[in-house]
């Protein structure tokens, strides 16, 4: 089982996404304004969540796990949204990322989407899954496997009419079975193009 090493630096728009948060949620604005915001906000929910629980599944990465939780928390809270904590970690590392697995796909984190779903529409729930199944190609991505998530990318960005220039690489990379590198790099990339384009749209 392949280690999660230190995430790559994501977009330096930190604080602007805090910002538009606490300024914007929760005040009086037009429906689409909203709608846009809630977008960008998702898909920032969904990186940050993915890639604080494979840090913690992988173990001895307390101050990273931390601080990425800390970041998105008063995204969420300014959102309704509420993320809940990750079950106890056992001390094999096989089974703690088994768990985690299990936490974003069908429990605790999967039920995030359901709640953006809810209270923000399809949009920003196919947002939050794309950007946290993509981390989980870090983890899971061999040449030759991807566990669907290549066609999950493509669906749901196709359905959201997301251009296809923010995210055709990674989709491209995993069909002509690229190193794992290659697709780790083209994922990084894929989570900062869609966060600025994102990021843009709700300004």
């Amino acid at each position: 089982m392949p280690q999660i090493r230190s995430p790559a630096p994501r977009s330096p728009r930190l604080l602007a996404w805090i910002t538009f948060a606490f300024l914007i949620f929760g005040t009086a604005q037009s429906s689409a304004a909203v709608g846009e915001l809630a977008n960008a906000a998702a898909w920032r929910l969904g990186d940050q969540l993915s890639l604080a629980a494979l840090l913690y599944a992988q173990g001895d990465q307390g101050d990273k796990v931390d601080r990425l939780l800390a970041d998105m928390k008063p995204l969420a809270e300014s959102m309704g949204i509420e993320i809940k904590a990750f079950p106890a970690r056992p001390g094999n590392m096989s089974v703690a990322y088994g768990q985690i697995l299990d936490y974003l796909v069908e429990g605790d984190g999967a039920a995030v989407g359901a709640a953006l779903a809810a209270k923000y529409g399809g949009d920003a729930a196919s947002l939050f899954e794309v950007s946290m199944k993509s981390n989980l190609l870090i983890l899971l991505y061999q040449p030759g496997q991807d566990r669907g998530i290549g066609e999950v990318i493509k669906i749901r960005c196709e359905e959201i009419e997301l251009p296809k220039d923010l995210w055709g690489q990674v989709v491209d990379a995993i069909d002509r079975k690229a190193p794992q590198g290659d697709v780790k790099d083209a994922i990084f990339k894929m989570h900062d193009d869609v966060a600025d384009y994102l990021l843009k749209q709700a300004e």
